[in-house]
């Protein structure tokens, strides 16, 4: 009896915690709202698919909580607040518009400055919007940002070129500290 009851109780457990965890993945692949033009069918769907299958050309609807899918030009929007502290370290969530702005406006411009585009990864703080996507995955702001990062530790010295660096300045008596931390070194 205790038998079949541990096993009762064990399936029991296995089967919240198998859906506790389907949960979890819907709520971690974060979906989005496009409307496709079906040129078969001369008409528009709008339908809910995973971020990664977005692509240029689709039309995205942006709701407040939102992650953005993709690089996005907007062209109507309604009080859209995004948050992009992640690119411009901005605290405060940006105003976006669907106005479109003049060359002059457009010429080395910071990213902050574009208020008709919304960035891939940014979330929508408040309102909602529409856009077309015009760039995905690595061609995306975010994108451009990690491919950099990944660059960065390219061209590195090795373990022993720079175990030789630190011989030779430490023979010739050279420090590694800056002027600065040498000043304030009786903080120490």
């Amino acid at each position: 009896m205790f038998v079949t009851l541990n096993l009762v109780v064990g399936f029991l457990h296995g089967y919240k915690a198998e859906r506790a965890m389907q949960s979890l993945l819907k709520l971690s692949s974060p979906k989005a709202t496009i409307i496709r033009q079906l040129y078969h069918r001369q008409e528009q769907k709008e339908k809910e698919v995973s971020n990664s299958e977005v692509v240029v050309g689709d039309i995205v609807v942006l709701h407040t909580g939102q992650v953005v899918p993709a690089d996005i030009r907007l062209f109507r929007t309604s009080d859209l607040q995004i948050n992009e502290a992640l690119l411009t370290g901005e605290c405060l969530p940006a105003l976006k518009s669907s106005e479109v702005m003049s060359c002059e406006d457009i010429r080395n411009a910071p990213l902050g400055n574009f208020v008709n585009i919304a960035y891939s990864g940014t979330v929508v703080t408040k309102g909602e919007g529409y856009g077309i996507v015009y760039a995905t995955g690595m061609n995306t702001e975010m994108g451009k940002l990690a491919s950099a990062l990944g660059n960065r530790g390219r061209g590195r010295r090795s373990t022993w070129q720079a175990r030789i660096k630190l011989l030779t300045r430490r023979i010739l008596g050279l420090s590694n500290t800056s002027p600065l931390q040498r000043r304030y070194a009786f903080c120490d």
